[in-house]
């Protein structure tokens, strides 16, 4: 989806990490600026080019090289100096690449050109240069003021971009480690690692989470995010949330500030949006980084959560539920969750109105699920045991395993049917399945499914009650999202909630990526059980910036 952003927001400018290189180990030290090399004049022709470039694009997002072809050359100072068969504009366009997307050594530019020779030929390099060439020309041919306005160059589109909200191509490095790392190194390398990693992963989603901010406004979207992050973590309102987190910080939106920006979005359909966008950049992140292998099949799971309401049930998106808790009425959403022991992630969310139609939601979330992975099979609850949503199964060529209503004939097939066996060709409706029937101490179980049984295996209770345990994994994803990322309110405003809902969601899938890389980098492997946890994912993404 390829959707312009708004140009109004003016989010906290990123800090960038500027680099030179020495001579002896090739390592890149910190240069910043120097004031006194640059004057206005520079500067301000140095902002207007850049702001030009990005003014005229059309998508939000943007590879780093692109943007480098149309920086103006002739911005920098020119010198006589002995000549090298590289020409000049490719080696200055090439540290400006190296500056913008943070590779912290020359042999890291070497090796990224020579993985990437169509973007070493855009910029003018047939050829590669090696790590000397590029280390004698940054040392000995160009001179301090260039470097300066090279190194004022990077940051500027560094800070546009997030100014403009346009992605640019700069993704986080997951290196699985060579060796084996010692026991006492790896809890301060899991620390050291979990930030720099929450850092790359809140860079990458900020520029499109759109908060309504204007332009000159005294809170910028970090100190909202970390109020919103603050209010998770403390199971806490807006009011109270912002006074506690005062005490530890001195600039921080009150809450009427914060639900006065999230009451500034139009309809449902525009947050919805939104977020669509953020969940399909994280996905997009996480195959890059080969977080989800595209030949391997998938267990999903699919179900309900009910947000309790005691509003009035004329509310808008207002749906009864079973009474609970003094109350009969909810606002509901529905999910779709990888629900693999190692891979909990929530591949897309739906609010559901009192008119929505199960089968049609159940559709676009299989929809949406096919088009990112293969599935192996879908995990439903009973709710889902209707004609309509097994032909969506059918229709959409997919295996399903869900437990049976226990209405008056599938009470009567599990009275004379022993256990285990299998009830071929079942008809729902007009629809054909099977129902499998087991039992467990005592009780018997039915479960529909629209893939063969053999009741001859006696093992055939067993794989059941354990292939189903696995839908419990999107029940375990509520509880996360519940307890550890969303915020509490008692607005009845609807579109705070779901904004708060979604918000969460982000939020967990964020946590499941740092989670794996994390463990990709200290053990190679994902294990089944989480290296980081959500509470210290959560504390971790709060504290560091953008």
């Amino acid at each position: 989806m390829n959707i312009r952003p708004p140009w109004a927001l003016s989010p906290q400018p990123m800090a960038v990490e500027v680099v030179m290189p020495s001579k002896k180990n090739n390592k890149i030290k910190v240069n910043k600026p120097n004031a006194n090399l640059l004057d206005s004049k520079v500067n301000r022709r140095i902002d207007n080019n850049i702001y030009s470039i990005f003014r005229s694009l059309q998508r939000n997002e943007a590879k780093v090289v692109d943007l480098i072809l149309q920086i103006d050359l002739s911005l920098f100072k020119k010198r006589k100096y002995r000549k090298i068969k590289y020409p000049y504009e490719g080696l200055l366009k090439a540290i400006l690449l190296m500056r913008v997307k943070n590779l912290r050594f020359i042999t890291r530019l070497v090796e990224y050109l020579q993985n990437h020779k169509r973007e070493a030929k855009k910029i003018g390099l047939k050829q590669i240069p090696d790590r000397r060439t590029f280390s004698y020309f940054v040392n000995h041919i160009i001179d301090e003021k260039t470097k300066s306005m090279i190194d004022y160059a990077a940051k500027k589109i560094v800070e546009v971009a997030d100014k403009f909200s346009i992605d640019l191509d700069v993704e986080p490095v997951i290196e699985k480690p060579k060796k084996k790392i010692a026991k006492s190194t790896i809890h301060h390398k899991k620390n050291k690692k979990s930030k720099e990693l929450a850092k790359l992963l809140k860079k990458k989603i900020a520029p499109f989470l759109e908060l309504n901010i204007g332009r000159n406004a005294t809170y910028k979207k970090n100190d909202f995010l970390d109020l919103l992050i603050h209010m998770a973590l403390t199971q806490d309102f807006a009011e109270n949330g912002s006074k506690t987190l005062k005490e530890f910080r001195r600039l921080v939106p009150n809450a009427d500030t914060l639900l006065y920006h999230l009451k500034k979005y139009d309809d449902i359909k525009e947050l919805q949006r939104m977020f669509f966008i953020l969940y399909e950049k994280l996905w997009e992140l996480s195959r890059q980084q080969n977080l989800f292998n595209p030949y391997r099949k998938y267990d999903i799971a699919i179900d309900f959560t009910d947000w309790l309401f005691y509003g009035d049930k004329t509310a808008p998106m207002v749906v009864g539920t079973k009474p609970k808790d003094g109350t009969d009425k909810c606002y509901r959403f529905a999910t779709v969750n990888i629900v693999e022991a190692d891979r909990r992630f929530t591949l897309l969310a739906l609010p559901v109105g009192p008119f929505d139609r199960k089968e049609v939601i159940l559709s676009k979330l299989l929809e949406y699920a096919k088009s990112k992975i293969r599935i192996r099979k879908v995990y439903a609850d009973r709710g889902f045991f209707t004609a309509e949503c097994v032909k969506v199964f059918n229709r959409l060529h997919v295996k399903f395993l869900m437990p049976c209503i226990s209405y008056s004939t599938i009470i009567n097939i599990m009275k004379v049917s022993p256990a285990p066996s299998v009830i071929k060709d079942f008809r729902i409706g007009d629809v054909p399945i099977n129902i499998v029937i087991v039992e467990d101490d005592g009780k018997k179980y039915a479960f529909a499914s629209n893939e063969d049984w053999d009741e001859n295996d006696v093992d055939l209770a067993e794989k059941v009650f354990k292939q189903y345990s696995k839908r419990w994994g999107i029940e375990t994803s509520y509880r996360v999202k519940k307890h550890s990322f969303r915020p509490k309110t008692t607005s009845k405003n609807y579109l705070i909630r779901l904004f708060y809902f979604l918000f969460s969601v982000l939020m967990y899938n964020l946590w499941i990526l740092l989670d794996i890389m994390i463990c990709i980098i200290l053990f190679g492997i994902k294990p089944s059980y989480h290296v980081i946890t959500s509470k210290l994912f959560a504390t971790i993404f709060q504290k560091v910036g953008l």
